[in-house]
């Protein structure tokens, strides 16, 4: 603001301008700046800007040129790069709504950095009355998916949210239903994870080597998975499992053996109604596909650091995902 008065701070007399900041006393001819700018070099005001426009995919800044931008590619890095470790550092995690009863959804995202096998374990929890699951936060540790990564994984969820957890929506993993028993949670197994096993062997299509046979495998299962009526399913469980007997693949017999034993496990949906369980862990699943597109289009990190610092902007950034009960 101009002050029309203004007098020198040193005799108290009239000044001078010279252009905005440059003042001069009238009297001794002193002279002096106002309004002084900080030595080094100018400061960059760093938002998640950046990082929210790379991870929903309407922004490519390293490799692309917008108006308003740095010109320079180092430059570009440079600002998404402190964009991301903002997003990581200060931007919060959902909040879960209070005192409702949760179910959870887990699956894990493996990945190869730095020469060496690095395992995130992701997890959303979504209350029984909403068809909306929010991200908690996730646990990271060296090495591949395994059942004691799973242990420490759901140890480290908050007290809070742990002690409201009545089901665990998962793909079968040991160490998941391991923590689903060890908790006594209502276990739902994945039902997209078994038929695409399935399929991977016995196909039903036309391509398949064994058309015939993959064909009623798969009506087999498709009918045991959504048959509410108990009397109806044991007939199916039998021809099912001498087929996990007649067999000639190793893989499949495994498959539909486990299945025949656990087959409870995957119609928990059906039997308590009331939690309005998913029968897929494909919420889980939509989340790790955005990672996975935001290390295609960034083409891949450098560093298992930078990595974890994207996905946790990742998981903060979307925060929610569609999760409908089963019909």
């Amino acid at each position: 603001m101009k002050k029309k008065h203004e007098k020198s701070p040193c005799r108290k007399e009239k000044i001078w301008r010279f252009g905005n900041r440059r003042r001069q006393c009238s009297s001794c001819g002193k002279t002096w700046s106002v309004w002084k700018r900080k030595t080094g070099r100018r400061r960059v005001r760093i938002t998640v800007k950046l990082a929210r426009a790379l991870v929903l995919g309407r922004l490519l800044p390293v490799r692309s040129k917008r108006s308003g931008w740095p010109q320079t590619r180092n430059q570009r890095v440079y600002r998404l790069s402190l964009s991301r470790k903002k997003c990581a550092t200060f931007c919060l995690w959902p909040t879960i709504p209070p005192g409702v009863p949760l179910i959870m959804i887990a699956d894990a995202l493996v990945k190869y950095v730095g020469k060496e096998w690095h395992t995130w374990y992701i997890m959303l929890v979504r209350p029984v009355n909403e068809d909306t699951a929010y991200v908690i936060p996730s646990y990271h540790e060296k090495g591949t998916e395994t059942l004691s990564g799973w242990q420490r994984a759901l140890k480290a969820v908050d007290g809070e949210i742990a002690n409201r957890l009545k089901a665990l929506v998962c793909d079968g993993h040991r160490g998941l239903v391991f923590g689903a028993r060890q908790r006594e949670l209502i276990l739902q197994r994945c039902h997209f994870h078994f038929i695409a096993r399935i399929q991977s062997r016995r196909s039903k299509w036309k391509t398949g080597r064994h058309q015939n046979e993959g064909k009623r495998i798969y009506e087999l299962a498709r009918w045991i998975l959504t048959e509410p009526d108990n009397f109806v399913l044991q007939p199916l469980i039998n021809e099912l499992e001498e087929y996990s007997w007649t067999t000639t693949s190793e893989d499949l017999q495994k498959c539909l053996a486990g299945f025949v034993n656990h087959y409870q496990d995957f119609r928990s949906y059906l039997k308590h109604p009331e939690l309005r369980l998913p029968a897929t862990s494909n919420s889980a699943e939509a989340i790790i596909g955005l990672i996975e597109n935001v290390c295609r289009r960034a083409r891949g990190f450098t560093s298992v650091k930078t990595t974890n610092e994207w996905i946790v902007s990742v998981l903060k950034i979307r925060k929610t995902i569609k999760c409908a009960p089963a019909k």
